[in-house]
């Protein structure tokens, strides 16, 4: 568990870098919202499709691990936006 923690920290970070290096300006939190949409489709295409093709698993899980999936970087990129300053 906290090597699976100390890997969603350093997503987390690396997300805040790219943050930085594609802000348009505006609002912060509907520009991070933006960007945690984006992430979040990405690892609903990339992780949680993946999965479903490969390990052969439930289409119920792949539903929920998408929404979930969604959800959280959807919040991770609006913290993002709120926290970071030019």
């Amino acid at each position: 568990m906290p090597v699976g923690m100390a890997a969603m920290l350093m997503a987390i970070l690396v997300l805040a870098v790219l943050y930085a290096m594609l802000y348009q300006g505006g609002s912060g939190l509907a520009e991070g919202a933006r960007f945690g949409a984006l992430i979040g489709l990405f690892a609903i295409g990339s992780f949680v499709v993946h999965n479903y093709v490969n390990l052969n698993v439930d289409a119920g899980l792949t539903i929920q691990q998408s929404i979930v999936y969604f959800i959280q970087w959807l919040l991770v990129g609006v913290v993002i936006g709120a926290i970071y300053r030019k």
